[in-house]
């Protein structure tokens, strides 16, 4: 019997993540430059559901912000100064907690 199990890389998105992660991973994709939703999704590998969900939580707490694009009629999504430094301190955290494998 073959067992094929997934690939884990650095930057990986695992089939699991919290909600935590969600949100984190939604940011940097904005970070990233990605400011309309179905690119965001796409790039988040997340349902549309989810992608909604996870927008609103975001902006309600200020760490990203909604606008419109006039010409295009799409609502576009910007990271705020206090969602970098969700981002900024979720990477020093990444690398305080930084496990390495042993040898």
């Amino acid at each position: 019997m073959l067992i094929i199990q997934p690939v884990h890389h650095e930057n990986a998105l695992s089939p699991r993540r919290s909600s935590f992660q969600i949100a984190v991973d939604v940011l940097t994709v904005i970070n990233e430059g990605e400011s309309r939703p179905t690119r965001i999704m796409y790039a988040s590998n997340l349902s549309w559901n989810t992608l909604r969900s996870t927008l609103d939580l975001l902006v309600n707490k200020g760490y990203a912000e909604e606008g419109s694009d006039f010409q295009t009629r799409s609502k576009q999504y910007n990271i705020t100064q206090s969602g970098m430094n969700v981002l900024k301190y979720y990477d020093r955290l990444e690398d305080l907690v930084k496990v390495e494998p042993r040898v």
